[in-house]
């Protein structure tokens, strides 16, 4: 009978155990996430936007550019309680190119048509999210350089010369993001901003110009 009860004793105790360790397995516990702490990433998406051309006093013709963008990004938070503050800063490849003829006659774009294309681009940024454990939304905004070309018609050029630019441009960027922490050293990440550089210079041109353009890009952050 003794026998009987240390056997079933121990039965209910290893019944107890694999329940244990199979409610740990199909439930592990969420890991604590400080956010805090420098980190480098990769990146990669899309761009679309594109250049305004005016000629004149004329309506603007959109020039719309878009296509793969992809680069590195590298930061540095600090978490205070669910708040976090961070700076962040990227570089970018950009496929980002497009083209268009108007229907209408005379220039910008009516004959030999209009080009724009973003080489490349970054961005500086400060970032406030807040933090639900892993779980982190924010928005982001700074400034934003970028390497931009475009053409439009030869009508729209003074007697000489070309209808072109190919200029290094500063300007602004705005978005949000969020971000999920798969442990305290990996995280993946979703982002959108818009980014402005401002008006190129046509050379020996009566156009004026705009440059501006969206993206929707996901990464993956390494934390130290």
């Amino acid at each position: 009978m003794r026998f009987l009860s240390i056997l079933f004793a121990g039965l209910l105790s290893l019944s107890a155990g694999s329940a244990f360790a199979a409610d740990a397995v199909a439930n592990p516990p969420v890991e604590s996430i400080n956010w805090s702490g420098a980190y480098i990433g990769i990146e990669a998406g899309y761009g679309w936007g594109g250049d305004s051309y005016q000629y004149f006093s004329d309506d603007p013709v959109h020039v719309r550019a878009d296509g793969f963008i992809g680069g590195v990004t590298a930061g540095y938070n600090w978490q205070r309680d669910h708040l976090v503050f961070g700076v962040e800063g990227d570089i970018s490849y950009s496929a980002m190119k497009g083209s268009t003829h108007t229907d209408v006659s005379g220039p910008p774009c009516r004959d030999e048509g209009c080009t724009a294309t973003v080489d490349w681009f970054g961005t500086g940024r400060a970032r406030v999210g807040y933090a639900f454990e892993n779980f982190l939304p924010y928005a982001t905004g700074g400034f934003a350089v970028g390497h931009v070309k475009g053409s439009a018609d030869l009508g729209a050029c003074l007697p000489a010369g070309s209808c072109d630019y190919s200029d290094t441009r500063w300007g602004w960027t705005a978005g949000a993001g969020v971000e999920w922490a798969m442990n305290q050293q990996i995280s993946l990440k979703a982002e959108y901003l818009h980014v402005d550089l401002g008006a190129p210079d046509f050379t020996r041109s009566s156009v004026t110009t705009d440059a501006k353009f969206d993206t929707a890009r996901i990464g993956m952050n390494y934390h130290f």
